[in-house]
């Protein structure tokens, strides 16, 4: 990018939004930056992280700057506004990005930054998820932290469980291998939103709704009656609304949960009871699902997610879960 002239002392805010995009949908543009914006002072841009070279139709893992803003409230509406810029024109075309807003990961330190810029000789600011508003500086340089955690159970404890498991042979049935597929799916899931989706579906499927009592089955009969006895009700309207109620002869959702949790009491989850805890995920799914706004925090959902893990593995144990202790 061009230089611009600056008055002496007068800083210049930019904003960088780092994001990823799948290997299967690239954006085809055989350059190595695509200007966006240039207005005046005021410039925006595409490019790939890291190789200066590199084409933005083969990069994964591009920014989007911008340079040239007199406060660090501009440059951030700024960074705000592009990324919806950039947002529905990938939508208009088909690709996807994510921007890493509810990704797992960590941040540099203050005292990181330094040590980094001192080695480099040049100045470092930790990269972060989202649109980032910095000082323009010299040669200035972002490094992102990199995390990644393996859970290794014992050698002894794996080798007491498949033994059992093999002593055993608790054979899985259909609902249940399919559930072990979405469980299993889930571990590859990159955020903590779709692997809490992944698993409260795969104890969807686990479930098995009962009748109502005779009494509320009696009522719902009551109500589809009166929806096909309304005159005032298109045959379109009555239609949707008997298949809605014929739902409601059986429990919900909720309630077969619940009483599938309860088979694995006295355990618990974060604290809480299993039936009261599926509660809590099954309310997180929904405000996931029904576009909530603001979306749930972030922290608290990685942390459902975390221990759903554990608790849809139990579930999943079978006589494992009571023939080999914790």
């Amino acid at each position: 990018m061009k230089n611009w002239p600056r008055l002496q002392g007068v800083p210049v805010y930019c904003f960088r939004l780092p994001f990823v995009m799948p290997s299967r949908t690239l954006l085809g543009l055989t350059e190595s930056q695509f200007l966006l914006g240039d207005e005046g002072a005021r410039r925006v841009w595409l490019k790939p992280i890291g190789d200066d070279g590199q084409r933005l139709c083969d990069a994964t893992n591009l920014v989007l700057r911008g340079e040239g803003y007199t406060t660090q409230d501009e440059a951030a509406r700024e960074g705000e506004r592009w990324r919806d810029v950039i947002s529905r024109a990938f939508a208009r075309v088909h690709l996807a990005a994510d921007f890493g807003d509810r990704q797992p990961g960590g941040a540099l330190t203050k005292a990181g930054e330094a040590w980094l810029a001192k080695r480099a000789g040049h100045p470092v600011l930790g990269q972060l998820p989202g649109v980032t508003v910095f000082e323009d500086q010299p040669g200035l340089r972002f490094a992102a932290p990199s995390i990644a955690l393996c859970k290794r159970p014992s050698e002894e404890r794996n080798r007491v469980v498949l033994t059992q498991a093999a002593q055993l042979y608790d054979p899985l049935d259909g609902p249940e291998r399919l559930a072990f597929d979405l469980y299993s799916g889930s571990f590859f899931q990159p955020s903590a939103d779709s692997r809490l989706l992944m698993l409260t579906m795969a104890i969807e499927t686990l479930l098995d709704l009962q009748p109502r009592s005779d009494a509320a089955k009696a009522h719902v009969t009551a109500m589809i009656q009166a929806t096909e006895a309304n005159a005032d009700l298109t045959p379109a309207e009555q239609e949707s609304l008997r298949g809605s109620l014929k739902w409601l002869r059986d429990e919900s959702i909720g309630q077969a949960g619940r009483r599938l949790a309860r088979s694995l009491e006295p355990r618990t989850y974060l604290g809480k009871a299993p039936a009261a805890f599926f509660t809590r995920c099954y309310e997180m799914r929904s405000a996931l699902t029904h576009g909530y706004v603001p979306r749930p925090n972030h922290h608290d959902v990685d942390l459902l997610a975390a221990s759903l893990e554990l608790f849809v593995g139990d579930l999943l144990a079978g006589r494992l879960l009571t023939e080999i202790p914790d």
